[in-house]
């Protein structure tokens, strides 16, 4: 089968790690092309990637290349433009998470890839890393009965100088590190969200800098919560009626375990993460192959229950509920 092409918007330290993943899979995938809004940053990017062909404006790439896909590696506020454009020229769409800024916008671009016809995925990687698929397919058998409690904690301590507190570009705990615990959260208790509760901490009115909320799920009540100023672990823990799950380093695990409901270890799973992205990569491929418009892993109507959510909590005037 001949080389499924990837181009990439944007030429950031996020767009390294996807080249790195790329050359991790094999040569039945490569990154053929990439797009800046600056020469020097496309022309050493390429370089340094052994990539055959960079450009000046997204716009050149994606005119001029003959691309299976494209990643979408920009800053959180050109997500939603940087989509569109690649929609327009029928160009299927990995976009790094956050998928957008808010629900409006994640409703707007679904709406065009369904018109266009062209398959668009938000880069949640974790949900595809091997251990969360083992945690998936262990609470999907039953194998710790139904999900009653879930928790996740994560956390960064980001320098003064870091992107993320930035509001023009999107910044803050909830876009870029709250959407790990919650995305991965519904995806592994799987039952419908009923309600929510939360509590936003704000940095100089601009910035969310601590973020909790309470997810109140059909049988299940799940905490997550998220901060820009402290090193957390990312355990995670999800317990049911007849035993329970945990994990540390949840969204880039290697090891998840399973226990009983009298604390003794039932089963571990280890799979090596040691930059996780190329599992998502091959969901890709495969999913473009098949003709299809969305992840069954991934599917919009999760990234718009993200998006919903974040809205409400991050809207100062109002209170989740």
């Amino acid at each position: 089968m001949s080389v499924f092409r990837f181009g990439i918007m944007g030429a950031g330290n996020i767009a390294n790690r996807f080249c790195d993943a790329v050359k991790r899979i094999g040569d039945d995938i490569q990154v053929t092309a990439v797009a800046s809004k600056s020469e020097e940053r496309a022309r050493s990017f390429a370089e340094r990637n052994l990539i055959s062909h960079y450009y000046v404006g997204y716009e050149n790439m994606l005119s001029s290349e003959s691309l299976d896909a494209v990643y979408i590696a920009t800053t959180n506020n050109f997500h939603y433009s940087d989509c569109l454009l690649a929609i327009s020229h029928g160009i299927p769409v990995l976009c790094e998470k956050p998928l957008m800024m808010s629900a409006k916008e994640a409703s707007e671009v679904f709406s065009a890839a369904k018109e266009k016809n062209v398959f668009v995925m938000e880069g949640m990687w974790s949900r595809f890393i091997p251990c969360i698929q083992k945690a998936h397919e262990w609470i999907s058998s039953g194998r710790i009965g139904t999900v009653k409690i879930a928790n996740y904690l994560g956390g960064i301590n980001a320098p003064s100088d870091h992107r993320i507190y930035v509001p023009e570009l999107g910044g803050g705990a909830m876009y870029d590190l709250a959407v790990y615990p919650f995305e991965i959260v519904t995806y592994l208790v799987n039952q419908k969200l009923l309600g929510y509760k939360h509590s936003v901490r704000w940095l100089n009115d601009e910035i969310d800098e601590n973020d909790s909320l309470i997810l109140n799920f059909e049988e299940c009540d799940a905490t997550i919560q998220a901060s820009l100023h402290t090193r957390i672990p990312s355990p995670s823990g999800f317990y049911g009626t007849e035993g329970f799950i945990q994990m540390e380093k949840t969204h880039m695990a290697s090891k998840v375990s399973l226990y009983d409901e009298s604390f003794n270890l039932v089963e571990s799973f280890e799979s090596p993460c040691e930059n996780g992205f190329e599992w998502e990569i091959m969901h890709v491929r495969d999913s473009v192959r098949k003709g299809l418009l969305e992840s069954p892993v991934m599917p919009w109507k999760d990234t718009l229950l993200c998006a919903e959510v974040f809205d409400a909590c991050l809207r100062k005037d109002k209170v989740c509920s």
